[in-house]
């Protein structure tokens, strides 16, 4: 189970519950891990501490209760060593064994030194003893008032012994003392310890959490942006660039999804354009047929016709144009989506296109009395690498977009400029009108097929010039936008108008 899990963990297959479960559990461990250290180190340090207090504190006692014992000892050793009392003998028996037993309390679980000391106690103690013996052993038969040379030499031999007994006594307590001060110093060292561990594992826990968004950001969110990313790009209608798939959990399994829909989109867009491509191919030869026969029926040779007839004749002419033109921007269009027709690129004049684009469309701009004016900032490099029938078509669709959307009387600016970017040097052109502008809803789909602004359909139009203008533009590596108003520095009325920006590239 557990194997499985990190296995799972490395190779990103975890559902989203689990990895923030884990994250849960990481920073529950942040938290407590140092909290647990010091814990367990003050723990550690209390109990050798309580434990130090208590033996010293007994051995310190012990060392008093001998120390008030001793004149005792010494007492009834010199009444047994000249008196010859066998109750200071049994008495002294008593006080040695009393003696002895505290003295063992002192060396349990003591330091060397402190053992050698007792050691040397003991000794000292089984000479008293010896001494007694030997004295209760061969009392004198007749013993004289005053005290025998031999009697004073035994009490002279106690008062050493007991004086040397006190003596190793006052170094054991000294011993004692010096223990205590070097327990004192561990304990010191321990709580130092205890603190340098605290405040590493504190800096861990720390460095850990400041790189948990980091992980986070590996784990959770950059499949989240991933995906938002790829949702933009399907939702721009490039469904050739697939979602990447960088986990095994639930927005892994949503990246697979949806790059399942993006392909089948795509199968979709290319079966429509197929269908529109092939419709509008084979509606251009019945409508070239009816096209000729209402051009015959005008012909006077047929009959003459009355003004009712020669009026839906007309009528009949211009419309079967109108969805003549229609088919031609269709095809033409399914030809640029499908990379049929390659773009054949030669140096060519920017201002002398825009010259042959103004000269073409000024009938229609002098209809509504429109001043058309072409700008350009100096140091302009004029010759661009471009189609020229193509890119003509893209120009001409979108000034044609500004004439029909720009009030009589006024006024068209075409902006030329240059700029570059890490990707290389580009011509800069803008299209700017003082019409009515656009909505920022709408200015995302004005380059869309058939799509046309709801409030002003009544101008009429396929709704394709200005998706066939981007298709254009794109195929020759460029970029077309919309800015709705324009910036002051080019608008024609402030807070008024649109401006169709394109990007083309110079020669490398």
């Amino acid at each position: 189970m557990k194997n499985s899990l990190v296995t799972k963990f490395k190779n990103n297959k975890l559902s989203i519950f689990n990895k923030l479960f884990f994250g849960y559990l990481i920073l529950l461990s942040i938290m407590i891990l140092p909290c647990a250290v010091s814990i367990y180190s003050l723990s550690k340090l209390e109990v050798f501490a309580t434990n130090v207090v208590r033996h010293d504190i007994e051995v310190s006692k012990t060392i008093e209760y001998l120390k008030g014992i001793l004149p005792s000892i010494e007492i009834e050793s010199c009444r047994l060593v000249t008196l010859y009392k066998k109750d200071s003998y049994n008495s002294l028996l008593l006080l040695v064994k009393d003696f002895n037993e505290n003295l063992i309390k002192v060396q349990k679980n003591s330091p060397t030194k402190i053992q050698s000391t007792v050691q040397t106690i003991e000794i000292n103690l089984n000479k008293l003893l010896k001494l007694a013996h030997a004295t209760i052993e061969s009392p004198p038969s007749n013993r004289p008032p005053e005290i025998m040379p031999i009697e004073a030499q035994r009490e002279k031999e106690v008062e050493a012994l007991i004086s040397n007994i006190m003596s190793e006594l006052r170094s054991l307590e000294k011993s004692v003392r010096e223990e205590l001060r070097h327990k004192s110093s561990t304990i010191s060292d321990l709580s130092s310890h205890a603190k340098g561990l605290t405040v590493i594992v504190l800096v861990g826990a720390i460095a850990f959490a400041l790189l948990a968004p980091w992980f986070l950001y590996k784990y959770i969110k950059q499949p989240i942006d991933q995906l938002h990313h790829g949702t933009e790009v399907i939702g721009q209608g490039r469904f050739d660039q697939p979602i990447p798939v960088i986990s095994d959990d639930e927005l892994g399994r949503l990246a697979m999804a949806f790059n399942k829909m993006a392909a089948r989109l795509k199968e979709l867009d290319e079966l429509k354009s197929d269908f529109i491509a092939v419709a509008s191919h084979e509606l251009k030869t019945p409508l070239t047929s009816m096209m000729e026969s209402v051009k015959l029926l005008s012909e006077p040779k047929i009959g003459n016709l009355n003004k009712n007839q020669l009026r839906l004749i007309t009528i009949l002419n211009e419309s079967m144009t109108r969805f003549q033109d229609l088919i031609d921007e269709l095809l033409q269009l399914s030809r640029l989506q499908a990379k049929i027709e390659a773009i054949e690129k030669q140096p060519m004049d920017i201002t002398k296109m825009f010259s042959d684009v103004i000269k073409m469309l000024r009938p229609l701009a002098q209809k509504k009395r429109l001043d058309i004016e072409l700008v350009s900032v100096s140091g302009l490099k004029k010759e661009i690498p471009a189609d020229e029938e193509r890119l003509f078509r893209a120009l001409m669709n979108i000034l044609h977009n500004a004439i029909k959307f720009s009030p009589k009387d006024g006024k068209i600016k075409i902006v030329l400029d240059h700029t570059e970017d890490s990707r290389g040097k580009w011509l800069k052109i803008g299209i700017i009108d003082a019409g009515p502008g656009i909505e920022k809803l709408d200015a995302k789909k004005i380059f869309d097929r058939f799509y046309q602004i709801q409030t002003i359909r009544k101008k009429g139009g396929s709704g394709l010039g200005l998706a066939i203008a981007k298709e254009i533009i794109l195929a020759h590596g460029g970029k077309i936008w919309v800015e709705s108003p324009p910036p002051k520095g080019v608008a024609i009325l402030s807070g008024k108008g649109t401006a169709f920006w394109s990007l083309l590239p110079y020669f490398s």
